[in-house]
């Protein structure tokens, strides 16, 4: 019997885990970003409504600001830019999951794949996240922000962890 084996990327030179590792980020923004422009640019096709190009995909961040505590901007992500990254994991929570105030670990995009979730931050302010937002976290500092899923479907996400003092590609809305 022929046993065929798979290569870990663990194996690999540092390098090459590196490439591979952009790959897989390159290809959760693909996926991400066609899935908006699919779903967005059919609505607008029959409402004479801006496509997902000229609005850019929909985006929150959370930051630290200087009271250390979380606040929330609402914007998109620049799409002609590029950003250092150095891992990207995926995790699913079950249905009707929630979890309370607790800060982002580090610096990280997060790309809702399915789930609608509700998230607070500690002086009430509130938004909602919906497959295909991304969501930029780096309120790593204080008690962080808390989440609950609102819909009927798991909560599936894409993490993208940002290089140690590489520039995000959030753009806030109004200039805010």
């Amino acid at each position: 019997m022929k046993r065929i084996t798979k290569a870990s990327s663990m194996n690999l030179p540092n390098g090459r885990r590196d490439l591979l590792r952009a790959l897989g980020v390159g290809a959760v923004a693909v996926t991400a970003g066609a899935g908006i422009s699919g779903a967005r640019g059919a609505v607008a096709a029959t409402t004479g409504a801006s496509t997902s190009m000229d609005a850019g995909v929909r985006a929150f961040k959370l930051y630290t600001g200087p009271d250390h505590a979380s606040h929330v901007l609402e914007g998109t992500i620049d799409q002609m830019d590029r950003t250092d990254v150095v891992a990207i994991h995926f995790k699913e929570t079950p249905v009707h999951s929630s979890y309370d105030w607790h800060a982002a670990p580090e610096s990280q995009y997060v790309i809702t794949l399915s789930g609608t979730l509700e998230f607070t931050t500690p002086d009430g302010e509130t938004f909602v996240v919906r497959p295909g937002d991304v969501l930029l976290a780096e309120d790593n500092i204080g008690v962080g922000h808390k989440w609950r899923l609102i819909d009927d479907q798991p909560w599936r996400r894409a993490y993208v962890v940002l290089k140690p003092g590489a520039k995000d590609l959030f753009v806030a809305k109004n200039g805010g």
